[in-house]
């Protein structure tokens, strides 16, 4: 129980003025549970933040004192000298002295708490062996949406096999994984890009939001909120070499809101979101307002699509995403008439879309029929023929180990912004189906990667003759296919 000066001030403080819990809470941007844990002494703000949270807090009280008229009962009330210029300031240097003296009051008898709740593990088998079975166990049993605090640096936790710890999970809650990048080193080895994106293909029951690494605590932590806290070490090959296990949870708590990346003003570099929105003003019409687009689409052809298609989702959906899903139709049209796209397809996605019609258009799932698949066809083959600014490519199958193997992450870029789109129908939680890169450097690093595929062995563009004659060798192939669908 977290006792002494600051409980007890802030509670004055609130009863003086009338605030109300749930209108402090929006002031300094944390849930309720926590205003009133302060209140109460369960819990202390986060030693990283609580400047800040005071000082909003002080200007909120002196509001409310001004409004009611209330400075000269204050002034009696509080130790605070009346010719102050700005009460508010004054209030927030009273929260933070208030706030020093509790922390005085409790560092030693929490020092022996926390000596029982501490678990040391050392060397590089039993340390990986350690690891893997605590996040299998704690993320598998996972009750509610979880955040995974890893403070370190992606490609180097990849290179000690950090994310191999994650193999077989099957997540029903949602799992967001806060970490590190170094946009320095993946500047100079694309191969790192690679890794990163194969990572992300993998494991898409997972919301990785990346942080520049110079912008995160170089603490070397992995906090799973709400439940444990490992600090760990890491040798030059890089491999696990010790980890430090907290698993008292007042302690864990003290932990994550010292180095938590939420609330700060840390920006992320990629981030996930659950829609882009068919609303009229939203991401998707910023983003379409271009005349330069690059895609490799892994998930389905949902470009060039015959007008039947969009009339049977419009059928299918909401009166409002019906119309929504026409005025997409509309941008599309102008979009693909006169703009350069280059659109590449794995090989192996490609004929996954031609068995299956699968489509993931913006928010919602559709599977093209038979006779709709064959139409647009029709439609890719007159399109290209319309706008030769329109360039068809595939990969064909390999066995080496290169970025454009992914079969379920497609990527989305208008030379100036970009996304990631998840295949929906390999998720298998509540995970968000798209990452949003707001870092400019990053976006081009990852269109710089994607591009370079045009230079693989296995690359092959087709202009519109040439798409017409692999059309014409491959029809009774295709038709034998799309006729068992019927």
């Amino acid at each position: 129980m977290i006792s002494g000066g600051y409980a007890a001030t802030l509670k004055r403080l609130i009863t003086f003025t009338q605030a109300k819990f749930i209108s402090l809470a929006e002031v300094v941007g944390y849930d309720v549970s926590y205003v009133n844990k302060w209140s109460n002494g369960t819990k202390l703000p986060s030693s990283r933040y609580v400047e800040r949270i005071n000082e909003e807090m002080g200007r909120y009280f002196a509001e409310l004192i001004a409004k009611e008229k209330k400075e000269a009962a204050f002034f009696k009330a509080f130790p605070i000298a009346e010719d102050t210029d700005d009460l508010g300031f004054e209030i927030g240097q009273y929260l933070c002295a208030a706030y020093r003296t509790t922390l005085h009051q409790n560092r030693a008898p929490k020092f022996k708490e926390e000596n029982s709740s501490i678990q040391i593990i050392t060397g590089h088998h039993d340390t990986a062996a350690f690891l893997s079975d605590l996040l299998q166990k704690s993320l598998q049993n996972l009750e509610e949406d979880g955040e995974l605090l890893v403070l370190g640096e992606f490609t180097t936790l990849d290179k000690a096999g950090f994310w191999k710890y994650f193999k077989g999970l099957h997540l029903k809650h949602k799992l967001t994984i806060r970490v590190g990048l170094d946009l320095g080193e993946i500047e100079a080895q694309p191969e790192i890009l690679i890794a990163m994106y194969r990572t992300l293909d993998q494991f898409l029951d997972l919301d990785f939001t990346f942080y520049d690494i110079n912008d995160t605590p170089q603490a070397n932590l992995i906090i799973l909120k709400g439940s444990f806290a490992v600090q760990y070490a890491l040798d030059t090959q890089p491999r696990f070499q010790m980890c430090t296990y907290i698993f008292d949870k007042e302690l864990t708590w003290d932990i994550y809101e010292k180095f938590s990346l939420t609330g700060s003003e840390t920006k992320a570099l990629m981030s996930t979101v659950s829609s882009l929105g068919l609303d009229e003003l939203g991401y998707r019409t910023a983003f379409y307002a271009t005349t330069k687009f690059f895609f490799y689409l892994t998930n389905g052809f949902e470009f060039l699509l015959p007008h039947e298609v969009f009339d049977s989702i419009s059928d299918a959906v909401s009166p409002e995403q019906a119309i929504a899903v026409q005025r997409l139709c509309v941008t599309w049209e102008e979009v693909l008439n006169a703009s350069e796209i280059d659109f590449i397809i794995p090989m192996v996605s490609l004929l996954r879309y031609i068995d299956t019609g699968y489509i993931y258009l913006t928010d919602i799932e559709y599977n093209l029929t038979a006779d709709e698949r064959r139409a647009q066809i029709q439609s890719v083959l007159e399109g290209v023929e319309k706008n030769p600014k329109l360039t068809m490519a595939t990969l064909l199958p390999t066995t080496s180990d290169g970025l454009y193997i992914g079969q379920n992450l497609s990527f989305y870029s208008n030379y100036k912004t970009g996304f990631l789109k998840k295949n929906k129908k390999n998720l298998h939680n509540n995970a968000d189906s798209f990452y949003v890169i707001s870092s400019t450097r990053l976006h081009s690093i990852i269109l710089a990667a994607f591009q370079k595929m045009k230079k693989q062995p296995t690359y092959r563009q087709y202009t519109a003759d040439a798409l017409k004659k692999k059309y014409e060798t491959y029809k009774p192939l295709i038709d034998r296919t799309l006729s068992l669908k019927k």
